[in-house]
């Protein structure tokens, strides 16, 4: 079939060509979408590591000139020998004739192994430089980004598929772009050489190379697709594994007879893996199969011209060895920038999945015109009809809430578990912001504060408070970070929230790692992490304080000791204190009831028991559980 016949075919089945034309045109359209990565990802590079980038190209473009030089050299040497041989020339003749082409040749082999050898330093440092750059980029990211991010199981998968795809796929794609540059550069230097010969050769490479093309793309698209599904299956194998290995899973595991069980969940998820991947990988060897016969096929088509020339006499023995070895290396080199292209499409979509949590904007940021936060707090803290809706719940879990507090006053926020106390107090260090209604300090709005003021001005004790896998100077200087190493401070600090002799009995010291996780390293009791909590807390300069259940996990011996403490920590300061034993709660100056998000109650420990409501009610039945014989 002539190509005008297939042209008329076409004509008279529009609709045919129409979809054809149509998945043509969305491939492409796909296509270049996916590459349109590629500048902001050189930019990324370029940010990184300027020089290794430019030497890096410089580089490539250099080397890859030089494979069409030798072929050169190499055909000039054969048709040198054959003249002199026919001529009958001396030896000494042959030898002055033949030794500055082979002296070339050499040198220019040696000149290659040079340019490789530099071409590898400089893109392992470019590569090193990169990585860390982009990584920054990427931890610096998270750091930005809300809360309420971190709640959300669609995140988790972006997050996991950037770490999976920004560790490595960047910096593939950027060698495999200057591999690229390479091959092109190098298939101009052939061609140049080939067309002199006939242009048909030219078009023989690309039949052949296209279909290789096509393939790679193809299966690409469905490896990467294959990868981005398996998502939120790879999440649940990888915690099955971290459920295996982490310390505070381990007694669990083993008292419960978990061990075999979780073992077969993450082997089972892995091996629906592998048997997905291994059902594309025989796909593509099959077709990949026949891909090669089609080269094979116009290899030697154009083989078999060059031979025929050389036959009737038009082409030299050394225009024969140039013209095979070139169309060979040509044709090498243009599957070559297919399949590096095709690969280059594959790994691009997985470097979007890095620019897709790259690009994730954060809800919570500053203002561009932030106001001062005031020192000190004159008026106090308003709440006014506040309401707040987690994301993705349908129920407010905050429902006008209006509360007015004194800027050295004392609150205690008491209620049933999913009342909405720590709730009450994310939005008022604005790791949320409110649905309606308004929060002020000293009459200013806190979304008109810069984050980082807002925050540094609220020192803040969760129940859930971090156990950082470091030293017992850095677990109390993070309280205040300026001033981490001011070991005076951290003492101070350490000794006003009892946590002191817990230190000072360690082997090392305020230098002694806590936790397991690093050599060395020595864990604590619930109540000692408590006390190294607390004494952060005591290292913040903060006007506002927050204490989210502060004696959760120590004994009642030791919680007499901890309210001295208390008093001494909020002394002069605004706080907000959460509590279920009432017995801390009774140091507040106000106690706060919220019930379902609300609240139903507000008075002194003395008011709310004569009023004999919900907190007579959970006091009585707290104060019952003790005294019931």
């Amino acid at each position: 079939m002539t190509f005008h016949s297939v042209l008329r075919y076409l004509k008279a089945n529009s609709r045919l060509a129409n979809s054809i034309l149509g998945a043509i045109a969305q491939k492409l359209s796909s296509s270049i979408a996916i590459f349109k990565n590629m500048p902001r990802l050189f930019r990324l590079v370029w940010s990184a590591t300027p020089l290794a980038l430019l030497i890096s190209v410089a580089l490539t473009l250099t080397s890859s000139l030089l494979p069409a030089a030798q072929i050169a050299i190499s055909a000039r040497i054969v048709d040198q020998v054959v003249i002199l041989v026919r001529a009958g020339a001396a030896t000494e003749v042959m030898v002055q004739a033949l030794l500055p082409l082979v002296g070339a040749g050499f040198g220019l082999l040696v000149l290659q192994a040079i340019l490789q050898q530099l071409d590898g330093y400089t893109t392992q440092v470019m590569s090193d430089r990169f990585l860390l750059y982009a990584n920054t980029k990427m931890l610096e990211q998270a750091t930005r980004l809300d809360l309420a991010h971190y709640e959300s199981s669609e995140f988790h998968d972006i997050l996991n598929r950037a770490q999976q795809s920004g560790s490595s796929y960047p910096m593939r794609v950027l060698r495999l772009s200057l591999t690229l540059l390479g091959q092109v550069t190098r298939l101009v230097g052939l061609l140049a050489l080939l067309l002199r010969f006939n242009p048909l050769v030219f078009v023989l490479l690309l039949l052949s190379a296209l279909p290789t093309f096509w393939v790679s793309v193809r299966f690409s698209e469905r490896r990467f697709w294959m990868t981005r599904r398996q998502t939120p299956s790879r999440r649940l194998a990888d915690y099955f594994g971290a459920v295996l290995t982490e310390p505070k899973f381990v007694k669990e595991v083993r008292l419960f007879n978990l061990g075999d069980h979780l073992v077969e969940q993450y082997h089972s998820i892995r091996d629906q893996f592998n048997r997905e991947s291994q059902t594309i990988a025989r796909r593509q060897s099959f077709a990949q199969v026949s891909i090669e016969m089609v080269a094979a096929i116009a290899f030697y088509s154009a083989y078999a011209l060059v031979l025929w020339e050389a036959i009737r006499g038009l082409v030299t023995i050394g225009d024969l060895t140039l013209y095979a070895g070139t169309f060979q290396q040509a044709q090498a080199a243009t599957q070559g920038i297919l399949t590096t292209t095709a690969t280059l499409y594959e790994f691009n979509l997985y470097v979007s999945q890095y620019f897709e949590f790259i690009d994730l904007a954060p809800q919570i940021i500053s203002p561009r015109r932030p106001k001062d936060f005031p020192t000190p707090i004159r008026e106090g803290l308003v709440l006014q009809n506040v309401y707040f809706t987690y994301p993705g719940s349908k129920q407010p879990t905050l429902k006008n809430i209006t509360l007015t507090v004194a800027p050295t006053e004392c609150i205690a926020l008491v209620g049933l578990n999913g009342s909405g106390k720590t709730t009450l107090l994310k939005l008022l260090t604005r790791l949320y912001d409110i649905d309606r209604g308004l929060i002020t300090l000293d009459d200013i709005p806190l979304s008109a504060f810069k984050l980082s003021d807002l925050r540094r001005n609220i020192g803040v004790l969760f129940q859930d408070f971090a156990r950082y896998a470091l030293s017992a100077q850095d677990n109390i200087g993070f309280g205040d970070l300026p001033n981490k190493e001011d070991s005076h401070r951290v003492f101070q600090a350490a000794t006003e929230a009892g946590a002191d002799p817990v230190i000072t009995e360690l082997n090392q010291g305020y230098d002694t790692v806590l936790g397991k996780m690093f050599d060395g390293g020595v864990d604590l009791s619930g109540g000692q992490w408590q006390k190294i909590g607390l004494a952060r807390a005591f290292m913040s300069q903060a006007q506002v304080l927050i204490l989210d259940e502060p004696t959760a996990a120590v004994d009642a011996i030791a919680e007499h000791d901890l309210f001295e403490r208390f008093r001494q920590l909020t002394k002069g300061k605004m706080t907000f204190l959460v509590s279920h034993r009432f017995s801390t709660v009774r140091m507040a100056d106000r106690i706060i009831v919220l019930e379902k998000g609300e609240i139903i109650e507000v008075g002194t420990h003395e008011q709310l028991m004569q009023k004999r409501g919900r907190y007579e009610e959970m006091f009585r039945l707290q104060a019952e559980s003790y005294t019931a014989a």
